[in-house]
This record gives C-alpha cells, sequence and structure tokens, in this order.
C-alpha cells in the first residue's frame, strides 16, 4: 500500500492496520483525515479505498463529496445516498468537512453512534435510511478539524499528519519528475521552495520543472538549472509569495507593526493575512507576533539578501 506517496511512515502504519482488520472484521472505522494544506490528506484516503475490496473480492467503489456542496439535509439524503450509496458497496470521502452544513451534521451523529452493530436505521422526513457499515466506509477530511462539530469528532477515528522533511519532499520530487536525473543539491533547492508540502512540489513538478526541462531539451537537472528556473519564473526564496515578501519589506522598514496597519499596507484583508501568510512566515522563523508584528533576524538576513 502507499507505494507512490512519500514518508507519513508512522500514518501509512496505521491505516496498513485498519486495512487488515477492515478484511477481516469487513468493517473500516470511520476515518477522519486531519493536516495541513497541501499533505496529501485526499491521496493517502484515496489510496486507502483502492485497498478496500467488495465482499465478491471486487475493488470497492469511491466517492469523493466536497462537503461545501452540501446545502441541505435532503441534499444528501436524495442526491447521494438513495442513488448512489444505499445497498451497495462504497468507500465515501467527505472532503472539507468542516463545510458540513449543521442539519447534516446533526444527523451524521445519530448515523455514526454505533457500537457493536453495523446495521443502522435513520429516521428522516417519514423514511428510514439504512447504513450497513460493512458494505459502506466513510471517511472524513479537513485542515481546519476545530471547526468540525466536536461531538462528530468523537465518532471518528482521527489520522494525523506530520509534515515533510526535505529528503522527503526532494523524493517527491523525483517521483514527479521519473525521467529526470538531478543534481543532489538542486534537488534540495528545489525541495526548499516547495512550502513544506506534496501538493507545492506537484505544481513546481507539472508546471515549473517538467516544461523547463522539456523547452531545454534536458534530462539532468543541476544547481545551474535551477538558478536559471527560479529567475525565469520569478520564484522567490523559501517559495515565499510577493505578498509575504512585501509583509516582510514592511517589517524591516518599520520595525514593528498592528495587524491593521499590515492590511493597510498590503492592501490584504485581516483574515487573508492570518490564514494565508503570517503562519509560513512564523513557521519559517521569519516573523514573530509578540502583540506587534516583529520581523525576524532571520527574516532581516533573507530580505538583505533579496535587495
Amino acid at each position: 500500500m502507499f507505494e507512490t506517496l512519500v514518508g507519513q511512515k508512522s500514518l501509512k502504519k496505521k491505516l496498513q492496520f485498519y486495512k487488515e482488520s477492515c478484511d477481516v472484521t469487513q468493517k473500516m472505522p470511520f476515518l477522519f483525515f486531519v493536516g495541513a494544506k497541501g499533505l496529501g490528506k485526499t491521496e493517502f484516503a484515496k489510496q486507502l479505498a483502492k485497498e478496500i475490496r467488495n465482499t465478491d473480492g471486487s475493488r470497492r467503489p469511491f466517492l469523493e463529496i466536497n462537503c461545501s456542496t452540501l446545502k441541505r439535509v435532503d441534499d444528501f439524503f436524495e442526491q447521494i445516498f438513495l442513488p448512489l450509496i444505499y445497498g451497495n458497496e462504497v468507500t465515501v470521502l467527505f472532503d472539507e468537512a468542516h463545510e458540513l452544513p449543521k442539519g447534516l451534521t446533526n444527523a451524521f451523529l445519530t448515523i455514526f453512534n454505533t457500537e457493536k452493530d453495523h446495521i443502522k436505521d435513520f429516521n428522516y422526513n417519514d423514511q428510514v435510511f439504512t447504513f450497513d457499515f460493512k458494505r459502506q466506509c466513510f471517511f472524513f477530511a479537513t485542515t481546519e478539524s476545530d471547526k468540525v462539530f466536536p461531538p462528530l469528532r468523537d465518532r471518528l477515528v482521527t489520522v494525523d499528519f506530520e509534515p515533510y522533511t526535505q529528503h522527503e519532499l526532494g523524493e517527491i520530487v523525483k517521483l514527479n519528475c521519473p525521467d529526470i536525473d538531478f543534481e543532489p543539491e538542486a534537488l534540495y533547492q528545489l525541495a526548499k521552495i516547495c512550502r513544506g508540502n506534496a501538493r507545492s512540489v506537484v505544481q513546481h513538478s507539472t508546471n515549473h520543472i517538467l516544461p523547463y526541462c522539456k523547452k531545454e531539451s534536458k534530462q539532468y537537472f543541476d544547481s545551474k538549472d535551477f538558478d536559471k528556473l527560479i529567475d525565469d519564473v520569478g520564484i522567490n526564496p523559501l517559495g515565499l509569495t510577493n505578498i509575504e515578501k512585501e509583509i516582510l519589506k514592511i517589517l524591516k522598514h518599520r520595525g514593528s507593526c498592528s495587524l491593521n496597519m499590515l492590511s493597510a499596507k498590503t492592501g490584504m484583508s485581516r483574515t487573508a493575512l492570518q490564514r494565508d501568510h503570517e503562519l509560513y512566515l512564523i513557521k519559517k522563523n521569519l516573523m514573530d507576533i509578540d502583540g506587534q508584528r516583529k520581523i525576524t533576524e532571520e527574516g532581516s538576513k533573507l530580505i538583505a539578501d533579496l535587495v
């Protein structure tokens, strides 16, 4: 299992255990895939789903649902459950689980409140909807587990992800560029711009590395190629966005800054700054927050090198 996915050793062992247990009991726990953006939650869920077999030995179908598309409880039961799940053998992934509507969350509190029995009847609008957890597996995934209703979280088994190491990110680069040989230093530099997540690696491989090598008729990628690539595409050190670079420049110039001031200076909303940019700057030790936003010594050095 997971031979095409890099890293996450302990998570792989955990999922392997659940899969082998399911082979014997025909029941899979209600799994809750939790981790930062781009760590591979959906990919791991899909890979696990591929290994689950129907009672006749065939591969069990997989159904992925983006929870933001579910506006009403009726949408789920009328458009998804009755035509696609009821009476069938299927694995269902509810992606972006924090977007589940309140009504459906409340319904799931009852549906997934199971103990020893694998059959659960749910009464809704004078109808009985029967779930068979030996024939149907249910997974959930989100980057924002704190927004999932705690009683629902308590009914799920959490599968959480670890950050990828630089070496693992390099291995993902090689996996996505199978016909390219990489100089070790160039591979290390490529890993550093991938923001610590697998999705960024795939995007850089697809949109930058492979087109560059094809354009240059190259099957070997070295440090000179890396320097040319980041210059051609305009990639910043550590994969910083231009907004993140601008934040560091503002903090370097002012010394410290409030969130409101950063919002005014960058033209970005407070929420966007906090959610999409500040977290990465803090993670890379380029910025600190102690009431005010402050650039670190490492952040100052990075900005100085960019000038």
